[in-house]
């Protein structure tokens, strides 16, 4: 991580921060703002092909649905559920209606990678993930130590 932290310019501002931890923190923050607009910009860059790929990818390793709810796709887009509900409605989003006249549609998660939100969501999905292996592995040890 060291190795990293050397590699974040300085700015003026840094020489106000006289605590070493708070600047490496202000470093941490800036390499994620970078990190954010790389992802975006190599996002845009991906072919159809390329995306499907990722998202294969991506699936396995955060277990992630290939569909979302209305709220889901709301949260990774930005806007609310009845401008989501809309664009499902007028064609705009690869989605399908559960029930005829319901307003509860299957929205292909795939679309939305490109999103502003989408890495929350994937940390999401990572977070609910992680909280499933460790609650399977304390079932499983107490199994075992009632055995």
């Amino acid at each position: 991580m060291v190795n990293l932290l050397d590699n974040v310019k300085s700015r003026p501002s840094d020489e106000l921060i006289k605590n070493k931890r708070v600047k490496e923190y202000v470093q941490l923050m800036r390499i994620a703002e970078e990190v954010e607009r790389e992802i975006k910009r190599r996002t845009n860059e991906l072919g159809e092909d390329e995306k499907q790929e990722a998202f294969e990818v991506l699936s396995q390793e955060y277990n992630i649905p290939q569909y979302v709810t209305v709220r889901d796709a709301a949260d990774i887009m930005g806007i609310s559920p009845q401008m989501v509900r809309r664009h499902c409605a007028d064609g705009k989003m690869s989605a399908q209606q559960t029930f005829e006249g319901s307003g509860k549609w299957q929205i292909e998660t795939q679309q939305l990678m490109d999103k502003p939100n989408w890495e929350r969501f994937i940390e999401k999905r990572a977070r609910i993930k992680n909280q499933s292996v460790g609650l399977a592995d304390e079932v499983l040890k107490n199994l075992q130590d009632e055995e």
